[in-house]
């Protein structure tokens, strides 16, 4: 029943049909051809019942997780964690990671140096390594959704590593003096070239399936990573969850437990499909890392106003920071409490 009209009957369902399409758009496993789809049948929906989309539809979140239920296959929602990532993207996230970095420095030396900075070996440094180190934490976050629980605390410990030995880099060379006068416009411009890419460049196809080579112990402890790792699920409920399984299997007479249950993030992703309780882990989880980096940061601009040395505009952006991820942690707490309100 996909329609070609774009209006929607009012600012509200525009809202709703914005807010649809951002979550659908997020989610790596829904291909863009799906989304368009769903945000017209919806629009087409609305305009000939008459009636508003929340309540034709619900909330635009919890339709946009109808819509990939209902319209992508298990085994391309299996393929992504619950914020539509995939290991197969870590290039974006690099890409983009560095893009978003250098683009907030550059507006950052355009307010407080003007046309062109100056760049010292213990800026570079810094920069350099608290980048890297944030992509490695990222990948690993990536690799921990994917299962592979010690691959992704091995990303971690290497961010850590890495943030901490650049530190102490940057404090051994802050009495360098600059390399080079830097023109700004340029550091500006190669940030957004590297977001646009970034945000243009398409995702490795989904690998073959290859869980079936896996040793049954190995695939087992898939299935406990994924749903440890990617379902916020405890540790007692995983070790019961796998021992169901397996004892399932045991009982089936199957060779392999891919015989009788597909891949470990396939039969992950039916255990837990209909259950509500993996994402309001997840965005507990999220609300309190939001509330420890708003909290870092307000060390940090506390540490900068009792410092003269630091200057206004290192006190104004640490402000902003603060700013920020107090909001974001605020926002994600609100949400919260409104899913364990619906829970009840």
């Amino acid at each position: 029943m996909t329609d070609t009209t774009t209006q929607w009957p009012s600012a509200d369902d525009q809202a709703w049909g914005d807010r649809l399409r951002l979550r659908l758009g997020l989610d790596g496993a829904v291909p863009a051809g799906t989304a368009d789809e769903a945000v017209a049948d919806a629009r087409t929906a609305c305009l000939e019942s008459g009636r508003p989309a929340v309540e034709l539809f619900g909330d635009a979140d919890t339709y946009a997780h109808e819509v990939v239920r209902d319209r992508v296959p298990v085994e391309d929602r299996a393929s992504v964690d619950l914020a539509g990532g995939t290991p197969r993207s870590r290039w974006t996230l690099l890409l983009l990671t560095a893009g978003a970095s250098v683009t907030v420095v550059g507006i950052t030396l355009l307010l407080t140096s003007g046309w062109t900075a100056p760049a010292s070996p213990a800026h570079v440094a810094l920069f350099a390594g608290v980048l890297l180190s944030w992509v490695a934490i990222l990948w690993g976050l990536l690799d921990r959704r994917a299962g592979l629980l010690r691959r992704g605390w091995g990303w971690w410990t290497a961010g850590a590593l890495g943030i901490v030995a650049s530190s102490t880099v940057a404090v051994s060379l802050r009495d360098r003096d600059p390399l080079v006068d830097v023109p700004v416009l340029v550091v500006l411009a190669f940030g957004v070239a590297l977001t646009v890419v970034a945000v243009n460049l398409k995702p490795p196809a989904s690998a073959e399936d290859t869980s079936r080579d896996l040793p049954a112990d190995a695939w087992f402890e898939r299935l406990g990573g994924l749903l440890r790792g990617r379902y916020y699920q405890s540790r007692a409920t995983v070790r019961h969850q796998v021992a169901d399984a397996r004892a399932h299997w045991e009982d089936s007479g199957a060779p392999h437990p891919h015989d009788e249950f597909g891949s470990p993030e396939v039969y992950a992703l039916e255990l837990l499909d209909d259950s509500p309780a993996p994402r309001r882990r997840q965005r507990l989880a999220t609300a309190w890392f939001y509330t420890a980096f708003a909290g870092l940061c307000g060390y940090n601009a506390v540490t900068a106003v009792l410092d003269d040395g630091t200057g206004t505009w290192g006190v104004v952006w640490r402000c902003v920071a603060v700013a920020l991820f107090v909001g974001m942690a605020t926002q994600t707490w609100r949400e919260h409490l409104r899913d364990r309100h619906r829970a009840r």
